[in-house]
Order: structure tokens, then sequence, then C-alpha cells
């Protein structure tokens, strides 16, 4: 097989990004876009020693889970991936996903609660950051075409609220009246329970041109809008945020609240994405951490401290530990606006949380792990193991580093429970949470 040939197959299964997988004498060829039990003619993108991508040309059967996704560019766009299925679709989707993980990669037969999904899968997200392309002959704001850095232009997301919407077509307007070229990407932070809106200009200079006018445009269209950064970037790489922030209008924070909790967020902080589902997600935790009030907790990877708040209500103590400096003022911020005074943080990474603890004769009862996708390093799970707390919880954005970890703990922790949360409805992405106890402990 070569590339341009013509293929016709069925789908026999998915791909972890949803890619419809053909198998065609054994030989695995990915296409974007097909379900489960389709049938049709493919023509090959791409041709690897054991596998290919292809592109449907036509089909002869078409899935009942398969549906007419809303979004008028979401086959350009690379931001949801598998819009065409249907809800229950995509929730056995990601199910599949998770069991297969555990069962290959973690290596146990732990069987997986069923994925808590959303009533109303769209305009969930309370953070956005879409590039800009801005410049006197064309401006463009959209998202990236999958795999590429070209601009697909657009004004409405589904998956985005619709003031954040509003702003996108509103400073597209703008800037076709008054190009800004230094201008990179829109960052948009919005609180759902308070409506305060945060906004973040990249920009490869400062400051701006026609500055004081957009500033204007934005707090007058949106009285929503508490707080405006220009972000000075003038990096070639794909880190979005620049070095130094300028606080150009407003207040530096803007405040939400979690399960009763309220938060200080800043343009750097992090947050989880989809509010409704992180309530599901924190109540999770609490309830599989069974936290007696005699118990201290150790939160890794704590962020601006949302998880370590609302765990130390149920706590004698809660230690914070996270590597971002800002974010720990954050949190200790966090901290006096709940008036919890069980709780502190400590700015270092994970691995240094060993010999702080020590040094201060502290042991821990239970430890949670909220980590970036990479998962957990090497020296962290050793850390962990010579802490030997009774229960641990796992707070995973990515099922496969969850699964490789796992195994890597399995001679001393032994898995629970497992609960898949959708926290990113129409992308292939899941988030799931899982309880480990201590062998010893058992």
């Amino acid at each position: 097989m070569k590339k341009n040939d013509h293929v016709f197959g069925c789908v026999s299964d998915y791909t972890y990004q949803g890619f419809g997988v053909v198998k065609l004498d054994h030989f695995p060829v990915f296409v974007k876009g097909m379900l489960e039990g389709e049938c049709g003619e493919v023509v090959l993108t791409m041709v690897k020693k054991n596998f290919a991508y292809g592109r449907q040309l036509s089909s002869v059967t078409d899935s009942e889970h398969r549906v007419l996704p809303p979004c008028a560019v979401v086959k350009q766009c690379g931001g949801c991936q598998i819009m065409h299925m249907a809800k229950d679709h995509q929730a056995a989707f990601k199910q599949k996903q998770v069991e297969q993980l555990m069962k290959r990669v973690a290596k146990i037969e732990q069987s997986v609660h069923p994925i808590i999904t959303m009533d109303h899968p769209w305009g969930y997200r309370n953070k956005v950051m879409i590039p800009i392309e801005s410049l006197v002959e064309e401006t463009k704001l959209g998202f990236y075409r999958m795999n590429s850095h070209d601009i697909i232009d657009m004004d409405t997301c589904l998956v985005q609220t619709e003031l954040q919407n509003q702003i996108g077509q509103k400073l597209k307007s703008f800037l076709k009246d008054s190009p800004i070229e230094s201008l990179r990407h829109l960052v948009i932070k919005q609180a759902f329970s308070t409506n305060e809106v945060m906004i973040g200009l990249v920009s490869r200079e400062f400051p701006l041109k026609h500055q004081n006018s957009l500033i204007d445009m934005l707090t007058v269209s949106f009285p929503q809008v508490q707080s405006i950064y220009v972000s000075i970037n003038q990096r070639d790489d794909n880190v979005i945020l620049g070095d130094v922030d300028k606080l150009v209008f407003g207040k530096e924070t803007i405040e939400d609240v979690l399960l009763g909790y309220r938060f200080q967020i800043s343009l750097r902080s992090f947050y989880q994405i989809n509010p409704v589902q992180t309530e599901v997600l924190y109540q999770t935790v609490a309830q599989f951490a069974n936290i007696q009030p005699h118990e201290t907790v150790l939160d890794l990877y704590c962020g601006v401290g949302t998880i370590g708040s609302y765990l130390s209500q149920f706590a004698k103590k809660v230690i914070g530990v996270e590597v971002v400096e800002e974010a720990v003022v954050d949190a200790k911020k966090n901290a006096q606006l709940n008036q919890i005074e069980n709780i502190e943080f400590w700015a270092m990474d994970a691995t240094g949380a060993k010999e702080q603890l020590h040094a201060e004769k502290q042991s821990i009862d239970v430890i949670v792990v909220d980590p970036p996708r990479k998962g957990l390093d090497e020296q962290v799970i050793a850390d962990i193991i010579e802490l030997a707390p009774q229960r641990m919880i796992y707070v995973s954005c990515d099922p496969s580093t969850l699964a490789r970890d796992i195994f890597r703990l399995k001679n001393h922790y032994e898995v629970q429970l497992i609960q898949p949360v959708d926290m990113f409805p129409q992308t292939y992405h899941t988030e799931v949470v899982v309880l480990l106890q201590h062998q010893n402990s058992q």
C-alpha cells in the first residue's frame, strides 16, 4: 500500500483520539470521522511501516450512533474530535478507552464505574485561548487546523459560552478596522458563578497599537470584564503566555465559587476548565478519600488549592504542594478568603515534599495527586511509596499515563475504585479518579 491508494474497509475499533480503525489484512488504517461498524471507501493520506492514515471518500453504511455536528468548521478545526458521535456513544467510547488501558497497561482486572456525563455538554469552558492573526489585509480569529498552525477563522465555538463568543466576535470586528500586527492570542477566563471575566491579550510588543481604544471597546461592550492583561511574548515556540504580564485595566484577579468555596483566579493560575463537572470531580475525590477528622492530607500538584480547600473540611490538616510560586501565592490568598485555618502550602516540586515532611516529622494518611498529562515521574512514585500513606487518590487528565503509573505502584498499592468523569465533551479527553489502598493497611 502507498499514499493515495483507494481501499475499502469497515471500522472495527477506535484509536484513543477517536479515529476509526479499518484493518486491511491486519494492517490498521486510522480514519478521522468514521464510526465503529461503518464501511466505505478510504484514500490513504500517509503510509508508515506498521500503520496508515486515511480519509473517508464514501460510505455504504452509517452508524446509528452518528450525529450531524452542529459546528460549521468541525472538520477543519482540531478542537472537537468526536462531535460526530452521539452523546451516549461518546460516553461508551471513553469508558472503553479507560477499561482497555487498565487491562493492557496497568494490568489490573478492576471494574470501571460508568462515566459521569454532562446533561448539557455545550458551552462548558471557563477558559479559552484563541490564536489571532491581525494584518492589514486580513484578520483571523479561531483555532488551529489539526496538526498545523493554520488558523481556522470562526465566529462561534459551541464549547465556549455565548459571552466568550461575543467577546471574540467584537474583538475581530475591532481588528478589521484597527489591525494590531503584534497580537498573537486572546485569552478569556470567565467565572461561571459570578460572571466576572478576565481578558489576556498576548502580544509581541507593549504597549499595543490602539491600546486605549481597544480597552474602552471591551469594557464598554462587556461590563462583565473586570480585568485586562497584556502578556508580552516574543518567543517562537508553542508557549502562549509570555514572561511579563502587564495589568492594563481593572483588578489582578477575578473570583469564582466552587462547592461553596471562593477562589481568586489570576491570569496564570491553573483552574479546572469545566466548573460544572469540577464539582462532580471534587465530590468524587472526597467520597473516595473518606477522610477522617484525625487524618492529614498531602495535596500534590495543588495549583491554587481548590481540591485541598474542599477537602480541608474533613481533615485535621491539609498540606498543598505546588512548584509554580504564583499559584502558591494565590492558594494562600484563597485559604484566607475562605477562612481555612487547617491548610498550608509549600512552593516546591513534588519531589521536594518528602524531605520537607521528614524534616517536620510529619506523617501522611491520605495523598491526593493531580499531575499534568505526563503523569508522575519515577522519583515522585518512589517518594509516595516511602511516605506510605494508607490511601492515595489519583486524579488524572490522561488515562494512558494514569495506567502506566498504576502499574508502577501495584506492588505497594491496590486499586479499589475507578471513576471516569467527562470533563471535556466533544473531545477524546477523559478525566479519571482512582482510589488506591496501601496493601499493608487492608
